[in-house]
Order: structure tokens, then C-alpha cells, then sequence
């Protein structure tokens, strides 16, 4: 994450994030995972919130590392580790700025179409970063959702609430940049009458593919509705870098 605001919004909608909030969506691509983890991967989980695909990584043979920007969710992950005597290591960092090290892992997992916080020339850098990490053949997971579809099919809510329990929160379109395709809106919580603007990047599956095609191969892409993907890209033998 880029900016500490959208981390002090993640945190009135926390329930989520969590590890039951994200369990049917984990327990949807376990059968993914379960085809791309070999016991003892390395695995690293970008921007991991609470951690639940770090415990899935896990579960299925990886040593793995999750790191996010946001404290209250590592503390989240760490406290679940220690209740269930699991050996994640979660780190508070930048994934920008974090050294994500060399041929260092046979996995990368960004899950919960994290791209969307991040501008394009971050997104690209992102990438660059990721396909250092990854040893030859190592993959790739990303799982996005087609920022254009609900504008072409009019489905895009100006306002709604976004969360009754346990804070209501309510989310108003504010505007959209097209200098850099991106969405600002208007969280408020309720309770504490606090307001957040939020920014929201798009990107459509061309463009994500084009980005993360640059560097890696598309090995898979998976449909999960109109708008969601699970694509998976693998690093190769030799590096693309010149």
C-alpha cells in the first residue's frame, strides 16, 4: 500500500479481512493452490492482510512468508499463527521498498485484487520486483477483478452502505481521474463521523496481463465470474531483464 489511509479504511471494515471472512473465497482455490505448491516451497504472500491464503499456503507443504504494510493486520496473522503453532513469518513492510531478495521463492501469491491500490507505475515496479524473486520455472498468482466491467454494464453503485455490523460504513463515488484510471471514493464511518477518500486503480485483464506478460508467461488463467480472475504466470528458465 502507497498511502496510510485506505490501511486506517481496511481497518473499520476489518471483518473482511479476516481469516473466516476470507474462508469460502480460500477454500474456493485450494484446488489451484493445491496443483502449484511442492513440499517445502518457498512461498511469498504479497500484501497478506490477516493472512488466510498464508495458512492455506502452509497447509499445503510451503514455508511461508506474508507480508502487508499494515500493522493491525499483521498483528491479526501473527496472533492466528500463534493459535494455531504456525511457522508463517509475517512481516510489516512496504512491498515496494521490502527486499523481496533473489531467486528466493517458487511462489508469489497477491490475492484480493490488491493491484487496485496500486498506480501503474507502481504496478509495473511490483512486477519487476516479484519476477527477481521468483527462481526459474517459480509462479506467479494474481487474482484481480476487471476494474471496466461494472461501469460497461452500469451496475457501478454513486452510493451504498458498504458495512452494517459492527461500524456501519457507508461508500459515496466521489470522482474518476483519467489521467491515471482511477476511482476516488468517499468512505464514512458512521460511528466516529470520520471520512476517508479512497483510491481505487483500474485495470481490465489486457492490462494486467500486458504488465505481468512482460516479464512472465501466462501459464492459467481461471474465470471466477463477469469480472474475477485467478491468473497464474510462471518465471523463466532465463531472466527477461537486458
Amino acid at each position: 500500500m502507497l498511502d496510510p489511509k485506505p490501511i486506517a479504511l481496511y481497518e473499520w471494515i476489518i471483518e473482511r479481512f479476516t481469516i473466516a471472512g476470507r474462508a469460502d473465497f480460500v477454500e474456493h482455490l485450494a484446488p489451484t493452490f493445491e496443483q502449484l505448491v511442492e513440499p517445502r516451497a518457498r512461498a511469498l504472500d504479497l500484501c497478506c492482510g490477516a493472512g488466510p491464503f498464508s495458512f492455506l499456503l502452509e497447509r499445503l507443504g510451503a514455508d511461508v512468508t506474508g507480508l502487508d504494510n499494515a500493522a493491525f493486520m499483521i498483528d491479526l496473522a501473527r496472533q492466528e499463527a500463534g493459535r494455531r503453532g504456525s511457522g508463517v513469518e509475517f512481516v510489516l513492510a512496504d512491498a515496494l521498498k521490502h527486499d523481496l531478495g533473489v531467486r528466493r521463492y517458487d511462489l508469489v501469491a497477491f490475492m484480493g485484487n490488491t493491484i487496485s491500490d496500486f498506480p501503474l507505475e507502481a504496478a509495473v515496479g511490483l512486477v519487476d520486483r516479484v519476477e527477481t524473486a521468483l527462481r526459474p520455472g517459480g509462479r506467479f498468482v494474481i487474482h484481480y477483478i476487471d476494474g471496466a466491467y461494472s461501469f460497461i454494464e452500469g451496475s457501478y453503485p454513486k452510493e451504498e452502505v458498504e458495512q452494517l455490523e459492527p461500524v456501519k460504513i457507508t461508500r459515496r463515488f466521489k470522482t474518476y481521474r483519467a489521467e491515471d484510471s482511477a476511482i476516488v471514493e468517499i468512505y464514512r464511518n458512521e460511528s466516529t463521523h470520520e471520512e476517508c477518500d479512497y483510491t481505487c486503480y483500474l485495470y481490465t485483464a489486457p492490462m494486467v496481463r500486458g504488465i505481468i506478460g512482460a516479464r512472465l508467461s501466462l501459464e492459467q488463467s481461471i474465470r471466477l465470474s463477469e469480472r474475477s480472475f485467478v491468473d497464474v504466470f510462471r518465471c523463466p528458465a532465463v531472466s527477461s531483464r537486458t
